[in-house]
C-alpha cells in the first residue's frame, strides 16, 4: 500500500531530476541582422528556463554588433571568420561548455515564446521515455511573424499551401512525430559530435545534409507542434526568387550525397511541363495548375491581408516552382556560391 503511494512521488522525482540535467545553448549564427537581432535575443534571454547564448557574428557591419554588446554578459558573442551558418555552428561546437547536453538550433532574425525551451526539453524526454532511447533531435514548426508587408503575406501563404511546402521542414504537421525533416532543433550534443558536426560545403540546406547523416548513423529524429519559431518573411519577389532557386540548387546538392531524401514531390512542376509538350490536349494542364494556384491563393490566404494576396500567394508559387526547378538544374553542373542576401 506504502509503496503505491510512493510511486508517484518517485517517477515525479525521477523525471524531475532527468529535466534538470538537459543543459541548453542557443546557437545563433548572425550576419547583418541588425533589424532583428534585438528581439531574437530578448526572446532568448526570457526563457522560463535558464539557458546559455552563444552568438556567433560572420562579420556583421550594420550594427548588429552594437546591439548585441548592450547586452553585456548576458550571452557570449565570438566572430566566425567562416561567416556562414554551417561553419557558425561547428565553432559553436567547439567553445560550448562540458556540461551542456544540447545546442538549440536559431537565427538571427527569428524568434521563440518563453517557454519554448522547456516545452522542447519536455517533448524530448517524453519521446525518449516512449521509445526507450536517446534521440539525435527534436523540432518543431515555423510560422511567419508579425508579416506587415504584401509580399511577406503572400509567402506566408504560398509555403502553408500544400504546393508550397513540399514535404520539407515548412510544411505544416500535427502532433509529435519520427521524421527525416525537423526544423529548429534542438540537438543533442552527443549526436552532433558523433557525426562531427555539419558539413561545411554546404551553404544552404546544410541541416537536411546534416539530419541524413544523423539517420544514417542510427539517431532518431522527431518534430511536434506544441511550440514554434517565428521567422520574419522575404518582403521582396527578388529576394523571395533568390531564395528558392538556392534551395533547389542545394536540394541536388543533398539528393547527390544522400539519394533518400529525394522527394518526388520537387519534381511535380517539371512533370507539369513535360506533360504541356506531350499531351495533345496540352492546354488542360496549364488550365489546371492555374486554378490550383488560384484556390491556393483564396484558402491560404492570411487573415487582414487584403484582396491582392488571392493574386500575389499564386504570383509566389510560380516563382517557387520556376526558380526551385531551375535551381534543382543547376545544382548538377555548378558549384556553390555565397549568397548575397541573407547568410
Amino acid at each position: 500500500m506504502g509503496n503505491e503511494v510512493d510511486r508517484p512521488t518517485f517517477t515525479f522525482f525521477v523525471e524531475t531530476q532527468q529535466f534538470m540535467e538537459v543543459r541548453v545553448c542557443a546557437v545563433v549564427p548572425v550576419l547583418n541582422e541588425g533589424k532583428f537581432i534585438k528581439r531574437c535575443i530578448d526572446s532568448l534571454l526570457a526563457q522560463t528556463v535558464p539557458i546559455d547564448i552563444l552568438v556567433l557574428d560572420g562579420g556583421s557591419n550594420d550594427g548588429t554588433l552594437d546591439h548585441l554588446s548592450k547586452y553585456g554578459d548576458s550571452i557570449v558573442v565570438i566572430d566566425n571568420p567562416g561567416k556562414r551558418v554551417a561553419q557558425a555552428r561547428n565553432l559553436a561546437l567547439q567553445h560550448i561548455s562540458e556540461d551542456i547536453t544540447h545546442c538549440l538550433e536559431i537565427i538571427g532574425h527569428s524568434w521563440i515564446d518563453p517557454d519554448h525551451v522547456e516545452i522542447r526539453i519536455k517533448e524530448l524526454l517524453q519521446v525518449e521515455k516512449r521509445i526507450g532511447m536517446k534521440i539525435g533531435a527534436i523540432g518543431c514548426r515555423t510560422k511567419a511573424g508579425d508579416s506587415k508587408g504584401a509580399i511577406s503575406q503572400w509567402v506566408e501563404g504560398a509555403l502553408s499551401s500544400p504546393i508550397g511546402s513540399g514535404g520539407g521542414q515548412f510544411k505544416p504537421f500535427k502532433g509529435c512525430e519520427k521524421t527525416k525533416v525537423p526544423a529548429f532543433c534542438l540537438h543533442r550534443v552527443e549526436a552532433l559530435r558523433d557525426v562531427e558536426g555539419w558539413d561545411e560545403r554546404f551553404i544552404t540546406s546544410q541541416d537536411s545534409d546534416l539530419s541524413m547523416r544523423m539517420i544514417s548513423a542510427g539517431w532518431q529524429l522527431w518534430r511536434s507542434d506544441s511550440s514554434c519559431v517565428y521567422m520574419h518573411k522575404r518582403s521582396t519577389l527578388t529576394s523571395w526568387w533568390k531564395m528558392s532557386h538556392r534551395y533547389g540548387f542545394w536540394r541536388t546538392k543533398v539528393i547527390l550525397k544522400h539519394p533518400k531524401r529525394f522527394d518526388i514531390r520537387e519534381l511535380l512542376p517539371l512533370i507539369g511541363l513535360v506533360l504541356i509538350f506531350l499531351l495533345e490536349t496540352w492546354w488542360w494542364a496549364p488550365a489546371v495548375y492555374g486554378a490550383a494556384l488560384l484556390l491556393m491563393g483564396l484558402i491560404y490566404r492570411p487573415k487582414d491581408s487584403g484582396f491582392s494576396a488571392v493574386l500575389g500567394i499564386p504570383l509566389c508559387l510560380i516563382i517557387l516552382h520556376t526558380s526551385f526547378t531551375i535551381g534543382l538544374f543547376d545544382g548538377i553542373f555548378r558549384t556553390g556560391r555565397v549568397p548575397s542576401d541573407r547568410p
